[in-house]
């Protein structure tokens, strides 16, 4: 017999359609990851709404015995809303940052990513200031957001991330600097720099509650 809360729809949601959209963007016929517009919704559509809104809907379910389903966790608490917007635009950053290293085999098997049809610099340009903007105003707001909280510890906790998410902002854009748009080597190490931060944004996401 399986737990109920091992069965709520948002797991199922997270599971399924993480399992369905990564099974499409790498395997044959499918292979969506040739595709560029494809290739970014598949990795917009799972890092951005399918877990976030899925796993939040789960938690609901599972700590407190609520009843909302992912597309009513979407569509009416806040919380889920900003958390799988905040992810689906880095997700984009993601997604199109994921192409600049590869512009050169991407030309020479013919695929026409991004990077290939705008440029590598320009891409890299657009993504990096676009993070660097989410992480700057998403900091920003939780600064003025501390200020309105409850209590001292909401406040501490607010501020806190806050002041880190403007540190990820000049993170972002630091690191940049240093980076030839045109080395793959050196995009790649400012990618893997990029997944660094997505991950530890969700490590400290409980804290701003």
């Amino acid at each position: 017999v399986i737990s109920p809360s091992f069965s709520t729809q948002g797991l199922q949601v997270a599971l399924w359609g993480s399992f369905v959209l990564g099974t499409m963007y790498s395997l044959p016929p499918f292979r969506m990851k040739r595709h560029p517009l494809l290739a970014a919704f598949c990795i917009v559509a799972v890092r951005g709404t399918i877990i976030n809104a899925g796993f939040y809907s789960h938690a609901l379910s599972s700590a407190f015995g609520a009843s909302n389903g992912v597309v009513d966790c979407l569509m009416n608490d806040w919380k889920c809303k900003l958390s799988s917007l905040f992810f689906g635009v880095f997700g984009i950053v993601i997604a199109l940052m994921k192409d600049v290293p590869d512009a050169a085999g991407d030309r020479t098997f013919n695929i026409r990513s991004f990077s290939v049809r705008v440029g590598q610099k320009r891409v890299f340009g657009m993504m990096k200031n676009l993070l660097t903007a989410l992480f700057g105003g998403v900091g920003v707001a939780l600064l003025q957001l501390s200020a309105m909280s409850p209590t001292s510890i909401a406040t501490i906790r607010r501020a806190t991330v806050g002041l880190g998410c403007l540190g990820a902002s000049w993170s972002v854009y630091s690191e940049a600097r240093n980076v030839d748009a045109e080395n793959s080597k050196q995009v790649y190490n400012y990618y893997m720099h990029l997944w660094t931060l997505f991950y530890l944004s969700y490590l400290v996401m409980p804290l701003v509650k």
